[in-house]
């Protein structure tokens, strides 16, 4: 099962969300940064099952940078039922 680390402390923008998501993922280089390509990532081109570890997410969730980003994760968990699971430490 592929864990994947994010440590939202370490992020400066969402730019950097996708670069730490997609080289822990394994995604190819062509795999864009935007809500568009994280959703095809998630929902048809990551392996899964996976664990996604959303560290110091909570703080993140009340910034217009990063909230988007952490309702995607939440709606692609809900529609992998159970594949895709989010531990927010």
């Amino acid at each position: 099962m592929l864990t994947i680390d994010i440590d939202f402390a370490t992020l400066r923008d969402r730019a950097a969300f996708y670069q730490a998501l997609n080289a822990q993922s394994g995604a190819p280089a062509a795999v864009g940064a935007n809500l568009d390509a994280l959703w095809d990532w998630l929902t048809g081109g990551m392996a899964l099952p996976a664990t996604i570890c959303l560290i110091h997410a909570e703080q993140a969730a009340q910034q217009a940078e990063f909230a988007p980003v952490l309702a995607l994760l939440e709606e692609a968990a809900q529609l992998l039922e159970g594949e895709l699971r989010l531990v927010w430490r």
